[in-house]
């Protein structure tokens, strides 16, 4: 892979029992500049001593609370702006939206291209993130999700925002969807989004308050969908993605807040007497990697695992799921517990 110096931006909800394994993975793959971490300010002291004692890039914690600079731009104020009511969403998975798109307004000297990555998502067989070099130079994400699952009222609701705030036609794919839950951003094309959004309200509010507010008039939003299409519609050669069927074909999602069956086998895998989401397990990148080569086999690696936190992964019927849970070995919703290798 050729080599440009960018950093990694990852909200962090609360600090699990993969955080580690995620972290150290991106590094082990990607070996970026940095790696810049928003979270609770109840993780913040935690999180940097953990982090003492693991092997990754630089890390820098950031308080989500008081992220952005201004008074007005606390996640407090920022949330206060939802009156959605009963939803499926909270105020603060709308804010961690914003958290990706406006990183570049909250770290100073960010890179121009940085990559966001959900912290859940493990690295495992993956993909180049950098593709060629020098004018040629692509910043390349892969296509996780396969688009013939899912609800379409959501969807229908993200196309819609896209079409209304944007003024763009909301790109898509044969096979895959781009919530890929990692994504490239430039620079340069969310200044012109945040500018975008300030043209469509006609309002000299700061971008980030009308972000918010659009989600009382259209329901919700999609930050990945969303920025894709406009930065495709402002420059198309800044897209460059894997097709579904490369990597997206093998990835899998699953719950697993530290109780699952994945998190269960691996302990046994290396002989840890414990369970429970908050018991102090943290493998390390290398422990869970050699521990899915052997599940697995070489020859059938799969790409990437989500780990899934919420329960309601637990109560879906296999109708309501995204292929990729569906395929799991690691769903109990779908398979026995597996022996461990």
């Amino acid at each position: 892979m050729s080599q440009a110096p960018f950093d990694i931006v990852i909200p962090l909800f609360r600090i699990r029992w993969n955080t580690r394994a995620v972290m150290e993975g991106l590094t082990t793959h990607y070996q970026p500049r940095s790696i810049h971490i928003i979270t609770l300010p109840s993780e913040v002291d935690s999180l940097k001593e953990l982090a003492k004692t693991w092997q990754t890039a630089p890390l820098h914690i950031h308080n989500e609370e008081v992220f952005f600079p201004g008074s007005a731009l606390t996640k407090t104020s920022i949330c206060n702006e939802l009156i959605l009511g009963k939803s499926l969403y909270n105020p603060g998975w709308f804010y961690q939206q914003l958290l990706k798109l406006g990183a570049f307004e909250g770290i100073p000297d960010l890179s121009e291209w940085y990559l966001v990555w959900d912290s859940d998502l493990l690295p495992a067989a993956t993909w180049p993130v950098l593709r060629g070099e020098g004018d040629n130079l692509e910043h390349t994400f892969a296509l996780l999700q396969h688009n013939a699952y899912g609800n379409p009222t959501i969807v229908g609701k993200w196309d819609t925002w896209i079409q209304s705030v944007l003024g763009v036609t909301p790109l898509t794919d044969e096979t895959g969807t781009f919530i890929p839950h990692h994504m490239w951003f430039k620079q340069t094309h969310l200044k012109s989004f945040a500018k975008r959004v300030n043209d469509y309200y006609g309002s000299t509010d700061h971008w980030l308050l009308l972000m918010m507010r659009s989600a009382n008039d259209f329901g919700t939003f999609s930050e990945y969908w969303a920025y894709v299409s406009w930065a495709a519609a402002q420059e198309t050669t800044d897209i460059s993605f894997y097709p579904y069927a490369q990597y997206g074909e093998t990835t899998e999602r699953f719950f697993d807040d530290g109780t699952g069956l994945f998190s269960k086998v691996l302990r046994k895998y290396l002989a840890v007497d414990s369970v429970g989401p908050d018991d102090g397990f943290s493998p390390s990148y290398g422990d869970v990697s050699n521990f899915i080569q052997a599940e697995y086999g070489a020859e059938a690696l799969p790409s990437s695992l989500a780990f899934e936190s919420s329960p309601r992964h637990l109560k879906k019927n296999s109708e309501n799921m995204h292929i990729e849970e569906q395929r799991s070995r690691w769903n109990p919703r779908m398979a026995e517990e597996p022996t461990p290798a």
